[in-house]
């Protein structure tokens, strides 16, 4: 059904996991694949590899291939299950079952989670993942894994997050150890490593294993996340990631069902990531139909503005993909309108993006004190950069953020 030529939310295919849920998802489904998953035992070796690959063979059967020992997990409430808390889910994992998430699996008594390789990785520049307040005009390695924790239907990334979940996916993993990806951020000139296309959280001891090697190379890390995580995984990462930059997808129960989550544990783990002294970035992907009702964002603004005022809020236009192809792109004037009221809330950093020259003014950055432009931006590209010292060259109040030496 459409109205004003934008067609109501999606159904959800069903609900999300209730957190502590305990998935059905069999190792033998993971090893064979979702079209082959007879009953019967799974043919694992020790240590998790499979025995047998072969040609042709399911993604996620090259996936339980390529596993590690896990840390992110408790005892479970019986004997021989474990609780991971990867992920706000809080799967219970009964012995040969896999989560929510699909790649996480107990196995021989242990957790087994995603090692050892990539889906895909990048170098851009550091704002193509929509952070604004670190190292602008910096280069950027963005890596991924396979699998999420949501299922969102209008994902860009799809092809990665959700090839556990569409047939016949035939992705295939990149064998690299986490000194060889990292080397491959400082040849290319990089000052930013980030974990993104899927859900960092759910593969956290990879990424601690990247960003580890990452920061003794002197880089900045950064997890780009849907914020459906856990006290415990934000502790967990801490140590060695610098940024959480969070999407906050909506503001109501309805929405999040529809993404398979809950927007409880996003508000928290925003709240809790400024505790534990990231810094934290939120966007927000305004749907047509879906999330765009001016009192839910402004609730939003105002939420986010409770937590911490300085943090940035991105608003970013929406563009037909995925399962969402018949909805129109967000209307850009709509999304000024918004901003503008969220910095009459007193969010002091408002950011319109995914419209390019259209409203170009709401890409730069400005000072709360005097309002001249301090990072002058163009499609996710930086210009110029005025910060004296992390400071208004006018008026010298301080912008917070990781300027470092880009921004010198």
């Amino acid at each position: 059904m459409e109205t004003n030529g934008r067609s109501a939310p999606q159904t959800p295919l069903d609900d999300p996991p209730e957190p502590g849920a305990r998935p059905d998802v069999r190792l033998e489904a993971l090893v064979r694949g979702p079209a082959h998953a007879p009953s019967g035992e799974a043919n694992c070796g020790s240590g998790g590899a499979v025995e047998g690959a072969a040609a042709g063979e399911p993604l996620t059967a090259k996936l339980a291939r390529r596993t590690a020992p896990g840390v992110l997990y408790e005892p479970g409430p019986e004997e021989g299950y474990l609780r991971c808390t990867a992920c706000a889910h809080r799967c219970v994992l009964a012995p040969g079952r896999a989560g929510a998430c699909g790649i996480r699996f107990e196995q021989d008594g242990e957790l087994r989670v995603p090692f050892g390789y990539v889906a895909r990785h990048y170098v851009r520049s550091v704002e193509t993942n929509t952070i604004f307040h670190v190292r602008p005009g910096a280069r950027s390695l963005t890596f991924g894994m396979f699998g999420c924790d949501l299922r969102c239907p209008y994902c860009q990334n799809w092809k990665v997050s959700q090839a556990l979940r569409e047939p016949g996916s035939d992705g295939e993993p990149i064998d690299i150890s986490a000194a060889d990806l990292v080397e491959v951020a400082v040849a290319a000139g990089c000052e930013v490593l980030a974990s993104a296309y899927n859900e960092p959280m759910i593969t956290a001891e990879w990424a601690r294993a990247v960003f580890t090697e990452a920061r003794r190379r002197g880089l900045v890390t950064a997890l780009i996340s849907d914020g459906n995580t856990t006290p415990e995984a934000l502790e967990y990462m801490r140590p060695v990631a610098d940024v959480f930059r969070v999407d906050l997808k909506g503001w109501s129960a309805d929405q999040y069902r529809t993404l398979g989550g809950r927007v409880e544990p996003v508000l928290a783990a925003i709240g809790e990531a400024r505790r534990l002294g990231y810094w934290v970035e939120v966007v927000t992907l305004v749907v047509p139909g879906f999330n765009d009702k001016p009192d839910g964002l402004r609730a939003l603004g105002a939420e986010i503005a409770r937590i911490d005022p300085d943090i940035p809020w991105h608003l970013n236009a929406f563009y037909p993909r995925y399962k969402m192809r018949d909805r129109v792109m967000t209307d850009p004037a709509f999304l000024v309108d918004v901003a503008g009221v969220a910095y009459a809330r007193g969010m002091k950093y408002v950011y319109v993006s995914n419209v390019a020259d259209r409203v170009r003014e709401l890409s730069h950055t400005r000072c709360p004190g005097c309002y001249e432009v301090v990072v002058r931006r163009f499609n996710y590209e930086t210009q110029e950069v005025l910060l004296s010292g992390g400071a208004c060259p006018s008026c010298g109040t301080r912008v917070p953020g990781l300027w470092g030496s880009a921004a010198a």
